[in-house]
């Protein structure tokens, strides 16, 4: 691309290599962005601990106020860095222990099970497992080697007369490459699951528990998974395709430029394939989109309310497009059709999916493209259009992003009875990708939320650490002081509740 086209496609993005670069390294500091103060039951907190693999903390977010103080140090004020660690369940010794490490790389928390629609009748018992077999180990790409093992199960039980038929809504949170589906047994028989994909939030959101409970308290995140946004519902859209581009033999920065008219008070243009765009206003707004010949695959540029006006195609020396520079013998094909937005958005994403995966692969590469072209209606990335009309800076905003995807499962539980429900699956852990003096840099984080997001009355909840035994756990927390070891919590005992719980690993 020569740099005048790269100009043309930073105008388009915003987004200058320095900052994408500065992007994949930035700390998140821990704050609360765009989302609903979680109401949380502040008489809740006691908690029963039996030997705490887990230990009760402020979050996977960023930075404390103590950190803030100290210029970010994770520290105390000489600058130390984070608190001791503790060897298979043997406590540190630290008088100035640092809490809540910030991760640049959140994975999301572990859910728990709830019900489409809420029923009295049914009261839950859980014990959640964190498998540690492998940690550590060698794997083909190194964020897998801090993957653990997860059993979620539920005892499910019915205390009316008659049965009760119930769909079970198992969520997983995540991004696309670290997703894992569960997989999720009813009295040991293995049950097949519909899916239904949430709709995407920041890695700054996602990087604190209280937006995940704050995002899973809002009945209308659930509601659009399951039923699809109905912004999305018969949006009609008018698709223009370039295809079959030519140029001269080579000249490799020959471009090929669709030029036309339009109201941007009428219409909302949207475009994939397209290296480039240029955007003029005066009587009429005059668009560009451009891209090389060379690159070749179909070009879409997607419509939605009042059509453009005078499309037509034309060839330029290079991506500037300048007046002057035009060529007669770089051509293609322009083609109209119309069609639905959601079909519109899947052509697009369906094309654009094997580049996203460049780089580190999915976990699990069939689920990952089945959640991307779900999420493609979920994310509603025509929304985005007036910060970037480039659906492929949508798609890897979509790819990167944490979600939850609910599992569902109908079940019947006998009158009076019980069924067991167990999901089983693997878990990513949060990471830093920062700067390799970052003083948690070596840390692993794992979350759990209690009730966050469900609808069922639990009558107790246990999380159990196995298969840990060389695993050294962290032990640093300023404000708790709890035991570290690698027996079990009691995370509710059917009176009182915590509705988080967090476990640091050291690599």
């Amino acid at each position: 691309m020569s740099r005048r086209s790269e100009v043309i496609f930073e105008a388009v993005t915003e987004l200058k290599d320095d900052l994408i670069e500065a992007a994949q390294t930035y700390r998140f500091v821990r704050r609360r962005v765009g989302l609903r103060r979680w109401a949380a039951l502040a008489a809740c907190l006691a908690v029963v601990i039996g030997l705490g693999a887990l230990f009760a903390s402020g979050g996977l977010g960023g930075m404390s106020a103590d950190m803030a103080a100290n210029g970010g140090d994770a520290g105390g004020s000489d600058g130390s860095s984070w608190g001791d660690t503790q060897e298979n369940g043997t406590a540190a010794d630290e008088e100035t222990i640092a809490s809540e490490p910030s991760f640049t790389d959140p994975a999301g928390p572990i859910l728990s099970l709830t019900l489409r629609e809420q029923n009295d009748a049914v009261t839950a018992e859980r014990t959640v497992a964190l498998d540690f077999t492998g940690y550590g180990e060698d794997t083909d790409t190194w964020e897998d080697r801090w993957r653990i093992g997860v059993t979620d199960r539920y005892t499910l039980t019915n205390s009316a007369d008659t049965d009760q038929t119930v769909t079970l809504l198992y969520p997983v949170a995540g991004n696309l490459r670290d997703l894992d589906a569960p997989a999720i047994t009813i009295d040991g028989e293995t049950a097949a699951a519909d899916m239904a994909v949430g709709a995407a939030m920041s890695r700054e959101e996602s990087a604190m528990w209280e937006n995940w409970a704050e995002l899973l308290a809002d009945e209308g995140y659930l509601s659009a998974a399951l039923d699809g946004p109905e912004e999305l519902s018969g949006m009609e859209a008018i698709v223009y395709t370039v295809s079959g581009q030519r140029g001269p033999a080579g000249e490799d920065a020959a471009t090929l430029a669709l030029e036309f008219t339009y109201d941007p008070a009428e219409t909302t243009v949207l475009q994939y394939g397209f290296q480039g765009m240029s955007r003029e206003t005066g009587d009429v707004t005059h668009y560009t989109a451009s891209g090389s010949v060379s690159d070749g695959g179909d070009w879409l540029l997607i419509v939605l309310g009042e059509d453009i006006e005078n499309p037509r195609l034309q060839g330029y020396e290079d991506g500037g497009c300048d007046p002057g520079e035009e060529l007669s013998n770089v051509t293609g094909t322009l083609s109209r059709r119309e069609t639905t937005l959601a079909e519109a958005l899947r052509q697009a994403a369906e094309d654009c999916w094997d580049s996203l995966t460049g780089g580190r692969k999915a976990y699990d590469a069939d689920l990952a493209r089945a959640v991307f072209l779900a999420a493609v209606e979920a994310d509603q990335m025509w929304r985005r259009a007036e910060q970037s009309p480039s659906l492929e800076h949508s798609f890897a905003w979509s790819r990167e992003w944490c979600r939850v995807v609910w599992f569902t499962v109908e079940v019947t539980i006998p009158a009076g009875g019980s069924v067991e429900v167990e999901a089983a699956y693997t878990k990513a852990a949060s990471l830093n990708r920062g700067p390799s003096d970052l003083a948690d840099k070596d840390l692993c984080g794992y979350e759990i939320l209690t009730q966050a997001g469900s609808n069922l009355t639990f009558t107790g909840q246990t999380a159990r650490v196995v298969n840990g035994e060389e695993v050294t756990l962290w032990a640093g927390s300023a404000d708790q002081n709890d035991t570290l070891g690698l027996g079990e919590t009691v995370m509710n005992d059917g009176i009182f509740t915590r509705e988080y719980y967090a476990l640091y690993t050291c690599q």
